[in-house]
């Protein structure tokens, strides 16, 4: 397994979003073209997960392929059994695109085996209370904004 880079959780989200290129600004023969219409999911791929979407076939000298990382994300939320990846990886369609980002985010964060689960949680929850922050204060809701104690984070 190739390693692929950190991925935070807005980077994430912004990935999420990423959308093709309209099909009436392209020709009509590249409309099921991931090549020139997935190029903005691509791009995503390449500058925050240091993936290449495309890459050197093995079998097929001078032939390239969709890169088989792509092809082996599984679909799905993974505590409810996810199902298997799909085949081909269709990058332009978006609900296959959704699951591609979040299983490539999940993927970099297994890659960090630095990083205790713990702090890994801390980190999150500090960044959901940040997201939160402004909706409670306008609620009148203090929230916190420091990390969890040390001794959590161990």
């Amino acid at each position: 397994q190739p390693t692929i880079m950190p991925i935070s959780i807005a980077d994430r989200d912004f990935g999420v979003d990423v959308t093709n290129v309209p099909q009436n600004q392209v020709q009509v023969n590249q409309v099921n073209d991931p090549l020139v219409r997935g190029v903005r999911r691509i791009a995503w791929l390449k500058q925050y997960a240091g993936v290449d979407y495309m890459v050197k076939d093995p079998n097929n000298p001078g032939q390239m392929m969709v890169n088989p990382v792509l092809l082996n994300i599984p679909q799905g939320n993974p505590a409810n059994n996810p199902r298997a990846a799909l085949q081909p990886c269709s990058i332009l369609d978006h609900e296959h695109w959704r699951h591609l980002v979040v299983g490539v985010t999940a993927m970099s964060n297994a890659n960090k085996p630095s990083v205790s689960p713990v702090k890994v949680l801390s980190d999150k929850i500090v960044q959901i209370y940040r997201d939160m922050k402004p909706f409670a204060r306008v609620a009148g809701i203090e929230v916190p904004s420091d990390p969890l104690p040390n001794s959590a984070s161990v």
